[in-house]
């Protein structure tokens, strides 16, 4: 097996063979007054409470470090060093490391060099190679007291441990963490957070359908978004919370937790250890590796998760109050273009640099139409603008008009505050220096879009 780092334990006294403790959640000690007492009540008055944290900490907060267990690389003494900290594992044990633990890299190599899928690279002057650090829950029996060994053996008597010390190995293993597994997949796709499973190299219909459904919900309207957003969490919480099953212990038999026992927790990945073989063992050599502690899950407190929810109900900028294009009333009629504003322009904004009319035929492809001069003026308290062209389309063309609320030059509202084109009606908020283009795409056969 891999070496252990250190074990946490401080005692001197602990016996280091696999502790099993009691865990029965759903059974707890009635007690009654005159009742007689054993092993087995007590066992169940101790393990009632247990099982229901573990049951707690594995499926309601899973696998993750709560603080610390930080890792370093001691050069003067090519030893690699875990701090102390706190953490949870798959099945719910809480992992305390309460004194860093060292393992020597050299010492390490030598003994696992030859382990089973480990290849490291051949180097000039030794090896590189890549390797994780794990940490997993053990339970070592300590303070030994005197104890009847049977009841009625009068004053025979015997040792027996009275603490279970809960305690974590550290272990170094060879290669780069295997990727880790999360659950929720419908929820991670919702938020974009998976990509979608493939059958044969095809995207899983069902997993199409909740990007579809998810994108529908980003082109709604603002407002509309969270109510819409609510229920297909809702939704696909229900169907990928039924999936979840406790794992299977020998033979198939019924757990209460996510994972089995024993299960390992990843710390960080140790890339590029290189060492060099001297006369006295493999030595650390530089440059030294680089701890990536990205691979771990980590917990953050309910208290920060309040708070940084927060962000999200930013809500829309406000908009400077630009003028927009009205959609529905672009119009082309021969060599003359209309369209509406919402608010006044000013005329002398209305230029080729600012308003581009484009039209495409399958037989020649895309084609320019100019302005033949700036409107002299504009109708209806300067939001109806009319424009005449240097030339018109052939019927059937498709054409798109885009009128600039960006760039160098724009289409800009009336003085004195000369806001930029905000875009379409609907478009998202502008502001006093930044607006938005307005595209519209039509054949000439429609008169309004």
């Amino acid at each position: 097996m891999p070496q252990v780092l250190t074990q946490a334990s401080t005692s001197t006294t602990a016996q280091q063979a696999d502790v099993q403790l009691p865990i029965n959640p759903f059974t707890a000690l009635q007690v009654h007054f005159g009742m007689l007492l054993g092993v087995d009540d007590l066992e169940t008055l101790e393990g009632y409470p247990r099982g229901k944290l573990r049951l707690h900490n594995a499926w309601l907060h899973g696998a993750g470090v709560v603080w610390g267990l930080g890792i370093d690389i001691q050069e003067e003494r090519g030893e690699l060093q875990v701090n102390p900290g706190l953490a949870l594992d798959a099945s719910g044990h809480e992992l305390h490391l309460d004194t860093p633990s060292c393992v020597n890299l050299g010492a390490w190599y030598a003994a696992h060099k030859d382990d089973p899928g480990f290849v490291p690279e051949i180097t000039d002057t030794g090896v590189k190679f890549d390797a994780h650090v794990v940490i997993r829950f053990k339970a070592c029996l300590t303070r030994p007291v005197p104890s009847i060994s049977e009841p009625c053996e009068g004053a025979t008597q015997n040792v027996a441990f009275s603490r279970a010390q809960e305690t974590v190995e550290l272990f170094l293993r060879p290669n780069l963490a295997p990727p880790r597994a999360v659950p929720y997949h419908r929820l991670r796709l919702l938020f974009g957070l998976d990509d979608p499973r493939q059958d044969d190299g095809t995207p899983v219909q069902e997993d199409l359908d909740i990007i579809a459904e998810r994108d529908s919900i980003r082109a709604l309207p603002p407002d509309e978004q969270p109510k819409q957003l609510l229920a297909a969490f809702r939704r696909y919480a229900a169907l990928d919370s039924a999936e979840l099953q406790p794992a299977s212990g020998p033979e198939g038999a019924s757990t209460l937790f996510p994972a089995l026992d024993p299960n390992e927790l990843v710390l960080a990945d140790v890339k590029g250890i290189l060492l060099n073989e001297t006369s006295t063992g493999w030595v650390l050599a530089t440059p030294l590796p680089v701890i990536d502690s990205q691979v771990r899950p980590s917990h953050v407190a309910t208290s920060t998760i309040q708070e940084l929810l927060c962000a999200g109900l930013r809500g829309a900028p406000a908009d400077a109050g630009g003028p927009r294009v009205i959609a529905s009333s672009v119009t082309l009629a021969e060599k003359t273009l209309t369209f509406t504003t919402t608010k006044p322009v000013e005329r002398l904004s209305l230029t080729d640099e600012t308003i581009f009319l484009s039209y495409f035929s399958p037989e020649t492809g895309w084609a320019e139409l100019k302005l033949a001069v700036p409107p002299e003026s504009l109708g209806e308290g300067g939001t109806a603008v009319s424009l005449e062209l240097d030339g018109a389309p052939p019927a059937g063309a498709l054409v798109r008009l885009v009128v600039r609320g960006t760039g160098p030059q724009t289409v800009l509202g009336v003085g004195p505050s000369y806001l930029p084109l905000a875009g379409g009606e609907s478009g998202p908020p502008g502001t006093a220096s930044q607006g938005h283009d307005f595209s519209h795409q039509f054949t000439l056969t429609q008169a309004r879009s």
